[in-house]
């Protein structure tokens, strides 16, 4: 008989079942194990819902614009991508997914680089056996959702409300959903323009942090080794130590000179890839970037690359990524390795950029440009539709279940 038939596998003694399960950091990883075979199922409890998680607010209760009547709470959302190949087909094709699930257990699928919904799911099956894929979790990311309670007073001034008092930049974790449930939980939040604010798990109110140099504006934040860290518009970054009530702030790299023009035509991004900190800065060459190009698939967006290196308190560039795709997103921001998508080249950049909006399609990845370390080129991501279909449209190897 075969050995990996599922008679074989139900046999399993228990606790070694157990065991495995015991060593699984994931959800997914769960989920898979469970569905190996109906005894395994029968015998694995659910891994448990992520929860909802409700942020207080108002960050800062003097802001002047803020409406005192507007009730609600802040909503912590995680969202997980996955890639997706088939089991013993050629040729591969790896699918990129963002999934976004609710108390309810329903499932949201959402571009990989970009905070809302797919459109069209109707394309996508309702059901996904896990057997019939090799599913692997490629990196999960968070953002903020304000949620109203009570009447809504006053809508037509939301918008200012939106833009100093409920909008939130970007925020970090310093555990995922599966590991949260203790109360070390701290979530940082990049608002109002750039200001960061603190909560810990059980905290009526947010701490806000008086950064180093007063009136600092901060593009990105990361959680790294219990610390977290936070990087402002010109280079400035400093380190945050949650577990000190008062708040240790420490500056571990000082403002560089900038690249490109003007704030508004470049960004900042703090990735994590295994233990390192990377810093990717994001900027426009050139003034009048949408004026000189004779070639219209030509933008001047261009990167640079650092890591840290803390113990000279400063930022290294790198050249390139070697082996590597990096992905720039909402919310959400990742390395991989090319050899894992095996149509991928290393070496390049995929990033969102409000110069791809309105290409004429509302599907994952329209939005997206690729930038290339060797020609020091972007370019719309969607005139390489071999790249492009790792977000849209779905393979045709996904199962249609009834």
């Amino acid at each position: 008989m075969d050995s990996t038939s599922p008679s074989q596998w139900s046999s399993l003694p228990s606790d070694l079942l157990f065991n495995v399960a015991n060593i699984l950091n994931t959800r997914i990883d769960l989920l898979c194990l469970r569905a190996v075979c109906n005894s395994w199922r029968s015998s694995l409890p659910l891994p448990p819902k992520p929860p909802l998680l409700k942020l207080p607010f108002p960050i800062d209760p003097n802001n002047p614009n803020l409406n005192p009547n507007r009730l609600g709470y802040f909503a912590l959302i995680e969202t997980i991508t996955y890639s997706l190949e088939p089991i013993n087909k050629e040729p591969k094709r790896t699918w990129l997914i963002k999934l976004q699930e609710s108390e309810s257990g329903n499932v949201i699928f959402k571009d990989p680089l970009a905070r809302y919904p797919v459109v069209g799911t109707n394309r996508l099956p309702k059901v996904l056996n896990l057997l019939d894929y090799r599913v692997k979790e490629i990196s999960r990311g968070y953002y903020v959702e304000f949620v109203e309670q009570g009447n809504t007073p006053f809508p037509s001034i939301f918008v200012n409300e939106m833009k100093s008092c409920i909008s939130i930049k970007q925020v970090a974790v310093s555990s995922s959903f599966d590991k949260f449930g203790d109360d070390g939980f701290v979530a940082m939040v990049i608002y109002n323009g750039g200001k960061l604010a603190l909560w810990r798990m059980g905290d009526k109110k947010w701490t806000n942090v008086n950064d180093i140099h007063e009136g600092s504006v901060y593009d990105s934040v990361a959680y790294r080794n219990g610390k977290f860290y936070a990087i402002g518009v010109n280079g400035l970054t400093i380190r945050i130590d949650p577990a000190k009530t008062s708040l240790e702030i420490m500056e571990v790299a000082s403002a560089k000179p900038l690249s490109g023009f003007g704030h508004g035509d470049k960004f900042k991004y703090l990735v994590m890839w295994f233990s390192d900190l990377f810093l990717i800065e994001k900027y426009h060459e050139d003034l009048f970037y949408w004026l000189d190009s004779d070639d219209e698939d030509d933008y001047h967006i261009k990167f640079k690359i650092y890591k840290m290196n803390e113990e000279e308190c400063d930022w290294i560039e790198v050249g390139g990524l070697k082996d590597a795709v990096l992905f720039l997103g909402d919310g959400c921001s990742f390395f991989v390795w090319a050899k894992d998508f095996a149509w991928w080249k290393g070496k390049c950049i995929c990033f969102l950029d409000y110069l791809f909006m309105g290409s004429g399609s509302d599907s994952p990845g329209s939005e997206a440009g690729i930038f290339d370390f060797e020609d020091g080129i972007s370019r719309r991501l969607s005139k390489f539709s071999s790249r492009s279909k790792l977000f849209w449209p779905p393979p045709t190897w996904l199962k249609q279940y009834p």
